[in-house]
């Protein structure tokens, strides 16, 4: 009975201390009978296949139970405590398509993001056409009084002008025939009167 509880114990023992493992990538590795390449090989292990250690380890090799349950010893070099990327590839496939999906949304949100830009600015360029033709319209037409202002102004200054010579030919004139007039009536011959009286 104490046998038979204490190889129980034993047993609980060897599986509490039993790690898992993974067959590094790229390689594959021969399960031996013992812990050396003299010992009898009981067949190999794929890379990537994950397999529980069973606690022995000696001359660099470990002692490992693999996924059809054959135990056995390996190189301790051939194992490494992260998964393989055979198995990991899934997970990452898995997870490059939601990153692939979402990067799509940014996408397709970028590109109407661009396109409501795109006609913000297509309608700004619009306005700012009319905007400018607006002001051409308004600077020809600035031009134009401002040509219509000179024309009157310099035909103001003509007319004023030309009053001011005709009101001076007017008073030369008249100037002229008051001399005229002043030198002349002193060579009419003068009237005699006759007095009544005499008559």
């Amino acid at each position: 009975m104490r046998a038979l509880i204490g190889i129980l114990l034993a047993l609980l023992a060897n599986q509490a201390m039993a790690e898992t493992r993974y067959v590094s990538d790229n390689i594959y590795t021969f399960i031996h009978g013992g812990p050396g390449t003299q010992f009898r090989i009981l067949g190999s292990v794929k890379a990537g296949e994950p397999v529980e250690l069973q606690g022995g380890s000696e001359a660099g090799f470990v002692q490992i139970k693999d996924s059809k349950g054959r135990a056995g010893w390996v190189k301790n070099d051939d194992l490494q405590t992260a998964p393989s990327y055979r198995q990991q590839l899934p997970e990452l496939q898995k997870q490059l398509d939601e990153l692939k999906g979402r990067l799509q949304n940014l996408n397709g949100d970028n590109e109407r993001q661009f396109a409501e830009k795109d006609a913000a600015i297509a309608e700004q360029k619009k306005q700012l056409a009319a905007l400018q033709s607006q002001l051409r319209a308004q600077t020809e037409q600035v031009t134009s009084l401002q040509e219509q202002n000179d024309a009157l102004n310099q035909s103001y200054d003509n007319r004023e002008h030309d009053m001011q010579m005709d009101w001076f030919v007017r008073g030369g004139l008249m100037v002229g025939a008051g001399l005229l007039l002043g030198l002349m009536l002193p060579m009419l011959p003068k009237r005699r009167r006759r007095d009544r009286w005499m008559d």
